[in-house]
């Protein structure tokens, strides 16, 4: 037996586990939990570290988006308002976060550019296998840290960055620019160049994907060495390395849920349960609800308490809440009913065996942010939409 990730109002104004169910049935329902998060299979990344500059930006940006859900206000309307994130400290286009569905950080693993070893420090490759060909590139930002340089402090120099192409023969290969920005010796900070052109196509055609390549010149047009303009190379801190952020809108199709499976449930009656030692109530033994007009009610779904915090990085669990209680005449105004529930009433009171009640369902649903690393240590922020219940009423 194995507890659930589910806490409930049990009834007595207390907050309970949902009891405990068989070993195969979690693993049925943590599968479950997994495809409506978008995935197919648990991801099993090699690091787990959050202190590098890829994960750390992540974790930030998270930060300030949950700073903008936690605020979120549910206006007279019943319109939910999210105020802007603040994410102007880590020099993020707020209208880009917005608009996204699901923001990645990639690591560099700039050793699988092989025919490039002896430039590791201008050479980047990012893995781009777990993102779905269904995700549309509305951004990508290559982001490298720079120091002051220590000999041009005055001097300016030209940035450029390259997209690797495959010319017609194998060992053929060509350089394509894809960005450039100016810089001065004495500054300091991430600098962030658009590479979308490149994420856009390595999205469409993995198989293009063969890297990128930085150039750095002086105002006279000559090469010099990254490092010896202050620009962080491999060897330096981890929290200053050069990563990729990507941004992504998911398409329709992506959109649609997915028809729940019908493979056969386990009965109920096969399964033997614990009785719970707070309440003295089993699973089929919960109190029922007084008759209390229908509102919104306790539900934490805990990613913890399913075993995920090996890849699960934020948060621990949520507050999905769920709606529960009677839609009976007369339907106040605080009951949100619509026109049809209020005529469905009374016709229910004219014949109550012809025509139900109406059911006390969601009104209104926010999105939650997740924060995971996904198979390739990659990390993947990504909004779910319609997770929250922020209000009920009578349909």
């Amino acid at each position: 037996m194995s507890t659930t990730p589910f806490y409930v109002d049990n009834g007595l104004q207390q907050t309970v586990i949902l009891d405990t169910v068989p070993r195969r049935e979690k693993r049925e329902m943590q599968q479950e939990i997994l495809t409506l998060l978008g995935l197919h299979h648990r991801p099993k990344p090699a690091s787990h570290t959050t202190v590098e500059s890829a994960p750390k930006f992540m974790m930030d940006l998270y930060e300030s988006l949950k700073d903008s859900e936690d605020d979120a206000i549910l206006g007279e309307d019943g319109v939910v308002f999210h105020p802007k994130s603040n994410t102007s400290r880590l020099n993020v286009d707020s209208e880009k976060v917005e608009g996204s569905d699901v923001i990645m950080s990639f690591v560099n693993h700039a050793s699988r550019v092989s025919f490039l070893r002896h430039e590791r420090d201008q050479t980047f490759f990012f893995e781009f296998g777990e993102v779905s060909p269904g995700e549309l590139v509305t951004g990508a930002e290559l982001r490298l840290y720079k120091e002051k340089s220590r000999k041009w402090t005055h001097a300016r120099f030209t940035v450029e960055v390259f997209c690797i192409r495959q010319g017609q023969d194998a060992e053929d290969k060509f350089l394509e620019l894809e960005s450039s920005m100016t810089v001065s010796g004495d500054q300091v900070g991430w600098l962030k160049l658009n590479v979308t052109r490149a994420a856009d196509s390595w999205t469409l055609f993995p198989t293009s994907n063969l890297g990128l390549y930085m150039r750095v010149k002086n105002s006279k047009g000559r090469e010099v060495k990254p490092g010896k303009v202050g620009i962080v190379g491999s060897r330096g801190p981890a929290d200053r390395q050069a990563f990729m952020v990507g941004f992504f809108k998911m398409s329709n199709e992506l959109h649609v849920r997915r028809t729940r499976s019908t493979r056969q449930r386990q009965a109920a009656d096969d399964v033997t349960y614990n009785d719970d030692p707070y309440t003295g109530y089993g699973r089929n033994a919960y109190p029922p609800f007084r008759r209390q007009s229908c509102q919104r009610r306790t539900l934490y779904v805990s990613f913890r308490d399913l075993g995920w915090q090996d890849w699960i990085i934020a948060p621990d669990g949520y507050s999905a809440f769920y709606c529960n209680g009677e839609c009976a005449f007369p339907l106040g105004a605080h009951m949100n009913a619509t026109n049809h529930a209020i005529v469905q009433t009374l016709v229910h009171l004219l014949d109550p065996y012809l025509v139900p009640k109406p059911c006390c369902a969601p009104t209104k649903l926010s999105a939650i942010s997740v924060l995971y690393f996904d198979h390739n240590s990659n990390v993947v922020l990504k909004r779910y939409r319609d997770m929250i219940v922020k209000a009920c009423g009578c349909h």
